[in-house]
């Protein structure tokens, strides 16, 4: 069985954002915070499920506190060979104090890779320039004015990855790095702790704080297979000493305890009733009910909801832990022919992220089209012999003798192995296809087929060999 779709499964993350830089700052914990006027940098470093660097393209929306975009959501940003994707912008002399609502977007939902980042940022009036941190260092101040000029002038940057989320039976990963004054990766003075927490406030094993593994100078990562846990947001805390001083940098992320797959195939495409058989897994390691959401749509980028479905519904189903469900789900609101996607997306109620799956059909009618009979036409000439079509002698117990393709179906299936042998000379590899054995394949084989359009059947349980279509009688009858 071939399924033509895309997954997300739940909240499954395919690109991981690591390097999430940002200035040190105590109150506003991961915002940069700059003065009016003054130029920011937001990015990421991106890699795929393998920690390998991509160039995947990424857009960045900005938003003053007052709500206005300033930097349109579709807004490209620049990306260098390490995974690096960047954008830099200069606030105006005049701009507004407070946060401004930034968001990263990378990969798509219909891909089943989708990241969406917050790289929001604080603009502050009472923010001290660096040009003024300098003159204070040149006069060789010793009381710094804030933790973050302290930090600042001390010259070490210190950054933890962004892991965003996962689920269980996956593992966590965080990566550290320490630069010192002039930018170039420095080993702090011992290896830094990592300590986790799980969304009820407990800590997992392994407890205590563990060792990072240093990788490279200045660089540091960790892994932490997640066997079990309740789903909600973890905290991740890192702790490093760098010239006798404690830094910590804390990561929030996601886990998923019951994610959920979703497979589809479409079954039945007659409108204006379209059926789908649905699998839908639960990945995770408690049971839970399925909350899924299915519709029908005239465009691919179109989502289950709001008044644009052409035909949509919902159900619940219970679903045991690592075990699935399968549902036939139909919907009988399709009015034409045409192509359409059917979209479904399911999770546990106890989740909030989503499995989803797509599968691109083309609905057909189920219209019967009558036999033509030919017409004797003008003229003399008697002895002149024209055929008529009378109904096929079908077997009882066995497919339509115009059903080429044995699925006891006489649809568009049929129709098209018939236009692939027409005019054609025998043998023929489908010997189905010259109905009436007359060595052709021609208009009268195509007339049979008109008449038995939307015809079904099924083999007789009994009958054990291939059916072998017993041929209509013609009959000539003179014209007048």
């Amino acid at each position: 069985m071939t399924i033509k779709n895309f997954k997300v499964f739940g909240y499954f993350i395919s690109l991981f954002l690591v390097f999430s830089f940002f200035w040190f700052d105590f109150v506003y914990a991961g915002y940069q915070k700059i003065a009016p006027g003054d130029t920011v940098t937001l990015g990421e470093f991106v890699f795929d499920d393998d920690f390998v660097a991509t160039t995947t393209p990424c857009t960045i929306g900005i938003t003053n506190p007052s709500g206005v975009e300033v930097t349109p959501s579709t807004t490209l940003m620049d990306a260098n060979n390490d995974g690096w994707h960047y954008y830099t912008t200069t606030t105006a002399a005049d701009a507004a104090s407070g946060i401004w609502p930034s968001i990263m977007i990378c990969g798509s939902v219909q891909r089943g890779d989708l990241v969406i980042v917050d790289k929001s940022f604080i603009v502050d009036w009472s923010v001290v320039t660096t040009g003024t941190i300098k003159e204070v260092v040149d006069e060789s101040l010793t009381v710094a004015t804030s933790s973050l000029a302290a930090e600042i002038t001390k010259g070490w940057t210190v950054t933890l990855s962004d892991f965003g989320g996962t689920t269980v039976n996956t593992a966590y990963k965080a990566t550290l790095q320490v630069l010192n004054y002039a930018a170039v990766p420095t080993d702090a003075d011992d290896d830094p702790t990592v300590a986790i927490t799980t969304s009820a406030g407990s800590s997992p094993s392994p407890t205590p704080a563990v060792d990072m593994n240093r990788d490279s100078a200045g660089t540091y990562s960790y892994s932490y297979d997640i066997e079990s846990g309740v789903g909600g947001v973890w905290k991740t805390v890192v702790s490093v000493i760098i010239n006798g001083e404690t830094i910590k940098r804390t990561d929030y992320w996601s886990l998923s305890s019951t994610p959920a797959d979703v497979q589809i195939e479409v079954t039945d495409k007659v409108i204006p009733e379209i059926t789908a058989n649905v699998r839908i897994d639960n990945m995770g390691t408690s049971e839970s009910d399925f909350y899924y959401v299915y519709c029908i749509v005239s465009s691919e980028d179109n989502l289950c909801g709001g008044n644009d479905d052409v035909a949509s519904k919902s159900g619940t189903a219970y679903i045991d832990a690592e075990s699935f469900t399968n549902l036939s789900l139909s919907l009988d609101d399709v009015p034409t022919a045409g192509t359409y996607w059917f979209k479904v997306k399911a999770r546990a109620l106890t989740e909030t992220n989503w499995a989803a799956a797509t599968e691109q059909f083309v609905a057909e009618s189920g219209t019967v089209i009558p036999p033509v009979k030919p017409s004797p036409g003008g003229g003399g000439g008697g002895g002149e012999a024209t055929p008529t079509i009378p109904e096929p002698v079908v077997p009882i117990g066995a497919c339509n003798v115009a059903d080429f393709n044995d699925d006891c179906k006489v649809n568009s299936v049929d129709f098209s192995i018939l236009l692939f042998y027409w005019k054609t000379s025998p043998p023929f590899a489908n010997t189905r296809v010259d109905i009436n054995g007359d060595n052709k394949v021609d208009s009268i084989d195509f007339s049979i087929l008109l008449f038995n359009w939307g015809a079904t059947g099924t083999t007789a349980s009994n009958n054990n060999e291939r059916f072998h279509p017993v041929l209509p009688i013609y009959r000539l009858e003179n014209r007048a």
